[in-house]
């Protein structure tokens, strides 16, 4: 609040962790600007909803609880709107960061809050700073802006380059045991149990002296607050500033125009036990899903710093190095760990490019199968996919029917739970998956046995959002009967699947590789780098990359894994054989059901049909499911005649 009503500082930066007083400073500074020294105020949000919440959750009831705001304000509806309110000698504008947002109108004073989750560029006119600085020309040397946000951006960016091209100040507070200051930092002095669980973290909870290692125990954390206070500027230093412990300070104070300020979450409302159990559970996640996502979160949200990627600074993986790591077992077989089989279909111009994948406790898989059909059943039409739709047809008996003989027990096969298949890519491709679906279930298949998918493009998405629906009822409205689509964050999942590639002890998250896994599939799984935050190509043929992705979206969705590392979930009729009782071949249909799955179509008597082994697309035995008539249907070519 001091640099806020310094008409020497034309900014205030200040970044730091959620609920840690960044909006409180900014709300007291508009209150006060109404009431003080009326000057004409613009407040930004990331958007037009949370513009609106924050009107009506915050500004309003600052008004409404404080006289001398209500008093202020002019009479009149046009005065007081979720967009303006007009108060004695200023007005008060609410937009978002959109360019519309900023024209025609100079401002003063501007509050950007929440600043990491504008658009870096904002519709190609530069940030929400810059634009907002272009409404400021004509107050030169009267402006003032002030720019609050919990960091966001990997790369860096964003609040954390404002608070660089400031002042850059960082609080000290006193060591209880030795009387040295130091700056806190979350990430170098909390401590806790690393090993454990959530609960051990927060019980072992505290905090280490760079100076002596001093132990420094949660109950110290109001007096050390407070020890701030026998320092200039209330503990906040300059970068070259350095403190002693009989509170004089080397090194003089520069007067600076942008007034920056780092808020760490060691200094927040969050108790440390609280932060050490938020972010063991974070790791506890990375750990076991290889999923960087919480580890971020706790960074920015709870920590107050952007989080670097473990997977940025390190090379790519070596091929060479995944390549020896393969084992005795053969593709086409479901070793022993296995507990449930996905699939994965990705759609190109002339082929379906195909990865069956087994999983395990912990996430710990298997590639079980990659091959591509350029061929349908005929063995002489070749496939195009986008061009025509009947020609999805095989990929009913040759992907989504299809069983893998167990290497547990070889008396018993294994079906596919469901089948992950890309809709993106050419004109025409998204169409035919959805009436492939709809064949689909006219021939018997279970509607989760086909699990529709398409690369999400936000990188800051969630890992899997809820599907959307396809289908539109004649009156509008989805038709939720009718087939899902699942959007991953592709770039969250291929970091996920990076983290896996260089584990090199089987366990959770590990990949099995089968004795005849080529080159070139190990090629296409390392064909993207991350840069900046991103995966990028590094080499044309990346389709078992992708595959991978589908297959873990495929093993997420609901209601399959989820978040769960376990397979305790997986339904009995898809459950692979721990041992050779385990399902045995011959169980009746209704054994096979779990809920509303469905594993084959059953005879009128309740056994299964008989499967006979048929050479698969590439060249060895794998068993498949068998097709039934359904009755009045005219067969299953009745079924997709009627589609086609």
């Amino acid at each position: 609040m001091n640099a806020l009503s310094d008409p020497s500082v034309s900014l205030v930066g200040l970044q730091g962790p959620a609920q840690s007083g960044k909006s409180d400073i900014g709300l007291n500074w508009w209150g006060a600007t109404i009431h003080q020294q009326p000057t004409d105020f613009m407040i930004c949000q990331p958007d037009k909803a949370m513009m609106q919440d924050f009107v009506v959750r915050r500004l309003e009831p600052l008004i409404d609880q404080h006289r001398v705001l209500k008093e202020k304000m002019l009479p009149g509806g046009s005065s007081d709107n979720i967009f303006l309110k007009r108060f004695r000698g200023m007005l008060s504008t609410h937009i978002w960061p959109v360019g519309a947002q900023f024209r025609a109108r100079p401002v003063p004073w501007g509050w950007l809050d929440d600043y990491d989750d504008f658009p870096e560029d904002i519709d190609g006119q530069g940030s929400a700073l810059s634009l907002l600085e272009g409404r400021q020309t004509t107050f030169e040397g009267a402006e003032k802006t002030y720019v609050s946000s919990s960091p966001s951006r990997d790369g860096g960016g964003g609040i954390e380059a404002i608070c660089e091209a400031g002042s850059n100040e960082r609080f000290y507070w006193r060591c209880p045991q030795c009387n040295e200051y130091f700056s806190p930092e979350f990430d170098k002095h909390l401590r806790f149990d690393t090993k454990g669980s959530a609960d051990d973290a927060e019980r072992t909870a505290h905090l280490t002296c760079p100076h002596n290692g001093c132990i420094i125990d949660p109950v110290h954390k109001r007096q050390m607050l407070l020890s701030a206070l026998d320092l200039p500027h209330n503990g906040w230093l300059q970068p070259h500033q350095k403190p002693f412990d009989d509170s004089r300070v080397e090194g003089d104070w520069i007067s600076v125009r942008w007034r920056t300020f780092r808020v760490d979450g060691l200094m927040g409302f969050t108790s440390w036990p609280k932060l050490a159990r938020a972010w063991r559970l974070a790791q506890i996640t990375l750990e076991m899903r290889q999923d960087e996502s919480e580890l971020r979160a706790f960074w920015n949200v709870k920590g107050g710093k952007n989080y670097r990627s473990m997977l940025t600074a390190e090379k790519p993986v070596d091929i060479n190095v995944l390549m020896a790591r393969r084992e005795s077992w053969q593709m086409q077989t479901v070793p022993a760990g296995v507990r449930v089989l996905t699939a994965a279909v990705d759609i190109q111009a002339n082929r379906f490019e195909v990865m069956v994948v087994g999983w395990g406790d912990g996430l710990e898989c298997w590639p079980i199968d990659r091959f591509d059909i350029h061929l349908l059943e005929d063995r002489s039409t070749l496939v195009e996919p986008a061009r025509y739709p009947e020609h999805w047809l095989t990929l009913i008996n040759q992907v989504v029917m299809r069983r893998y003989p167990s290497a547990v027990d070889p008396s018993q096969s294994v079906p596919i739970l469901t089948t992950a298949i890309d809709t993106g890519g050419e004109d025409g491709v998204k169409d035919n998956a959805v009436k492939f679906w709809h064949a689909a279930r006219l021939a018997g298949v279970h509607a989760h046995r086909i699990t529709l998918v398409k690369g999400g493009s936000n990188p800051k998405g969630k890992l899997l959002p809820a599907p959307s629906f396809l289908d539109v009822k004649s009156r509008g409205g989805p038709e939720k009967a009718g087939p899902r689509l699942w959007v991953p964050n592709v770039n969250a999942m291929k970091s996920i699947v990076d983290a896996r590639l260089r584990r090199e002890k089987p366990g959770p998250g590990y990949i099995h590789w089968p004795a005849n896994w080529r080159e070139e599939w190990f090629d296409e799984l390392t064909a993207e780098e991350l840069r900046r935050g991103k995966w990028i190509k590094i080499r044309s043929r990346n389709e078992t990359l992708d595959l991978m992705v589908y297959n873990y979206t495929a093993l997420m969705r609901a209601p399959f894994a989820g978040t769960r590392a376990n397979m305790g979930w997986v339904p009995a009729a898809f459950r692979a054989p721990i041992e050779v009782t385990d399902n045995p071949p011959n169980a009746s249909a209704a054994a096979l059901k779990l809920e509303d799955y469905q594993s084959m179509p059953a005879k009128a008597n309740g056994e299964r049909e008989q499967v006979n082994p048929e050479p698969s697309a590439t060249g060895e035995s794998v068993v498949r499911e068998s097709r039934h008539t359904q009755a009045g249907s005219g067969g299953w070519i009745g079924t997709t005649g009627q589609w086609l």
